[in-house]
């Protein structure tokens, strides 16, 4: 499905460097218990690669892709003969002094983009026809590009991902360290609400504060200028410490419901993990993420995406 089978020995990965999209929708299912649950999965994970083969082929200017994972304990349901995922487990609440970071269930997740939502429909509706009966619906969101690649609260959102020339999918892509499961990824996400009337009231420089960039040209503050409670320092945790995040607003104006899904790819949901203490705890305890002042995450699930081949396997 891409032209990395070399780097990960045939174990071709899923599309997780790929860019945020213009459309997603992001559907997360629970299993049911049914007698016809194991066989609907495994038949749909046979077939994946050939359905978004099939949506590739119909419409090929349409930047399709979709990324399946699955949860820990849906894993151990599903596929109990392939072992586990070296750090694959059901995410742990982290909780902090003032912030949360949210643990809820989640058994599949389905990370559509394409640049029409009409394309990112169409292949939930089918999903969703393959895994009727079997699965029932924890969130679905549909996110958006908005404007040039900003979060809702008006900053570009990304940035900080890893360059061209860092290769990404050393990031984002498990290697060597767990051979069975070379060419998976750890997929961890997390549902924001932003404040925003709280946020609106900042002057523009108090937000780039927050932020640590420049809210108009995304140039990230000088050391001299930034707090170290601004969202991209506290993340920062290292060059060789990255994640791959394709991050989108999610918007329900007439309920005055904004927010940023964020999803992040991962070799290691270590890195994430730290990137969360940080954020929510503090590293010192108590220097904390300043946007969380603004951000309130209601989710918080961890996935394992594995490589095109390995889903074939699981198909048998």
């Amino acid at each position: 499905m891409n032209s990395h089978q070399g780097l990960f020995g045939g174990n071709i990965p899923q599309d997780v460097t790929g860019k945020q999209g213009e459309n997603a929708i992001f559907i997360v299912y629970g299993l049911k218990q049914s007698n016809n649950t194991i066989k609907q999965v495994k038949d749909l994970c046979a077939n994946f690669s050939a359905l978004i083969r099939s949506m590739r082929n119909r419409f090929p200017e349409m930047q399709f892709s979709c990324t399946i994972g699955f949860g820990a304990d849906a894993w151990k349901q599903l596929f109990p003969e392939q072992g586990n995922p070296k750090e694959l487990k059901t995410f742990e609440t982290i909780k902090g002094a003032k912030y949360i970071a949210v643990s809820t269930p989640g058994d599949i997740l389905l990370h559509i983009r394409a640049k029409q939502m009409g394309l990112c429909f169409e292949f939930a509706s089918i999903i969703d026809e393959k895994l009727k009966g079997v699965v029932d619906s924890i969130d679905e969101t549909h996110g958006f590009r908005y404007m040039d690649g900003k979060a809702i609260i008006g900053f570009v959102d990304g940035t900080e991902n890893p360059a061209v020339d860092e290769n990404p999918y050393h990031f984002a892509v498990i290697g060597d360290e767990d051979p069975d499961f070379i060419g998976g990824s750890y997929v961890f996400v997390q549902k924001y609400i932003h404040d925003m009337t709280t946020w609106n009231s900042l002057p523009v420089e108090a937000q780039e504060k927050v932020i640590g960039r420049h809210k108009y040209n995304d140039v990230e503050l000088s050391d001299e200028e930034k707090p170290q409670n601004a969202h991209n320092a506290v993340t920062n945790i290292g060059d060789d410490l990255k994640i791959v995040r394709a991050n989108m607003p999610f918007a329900n104006t007439s309920k005055g419901e904004y927010g940023t899904y964020f999803i992040g790819y991962a070799s290691t949901f270590s890195t994430t993990h730290k990137m969360l203490e940080n954020m929510f705890i503090g590293d010192p305890v108590g220097n904390t993420d300043r946007l969380l002042d603004f951000s309130t995450p209601i989710t918080g699930t961890l996935f394992f995406a594995p490589s095109y081949d390995l889903l074939a396997k699981l198909g048998e």
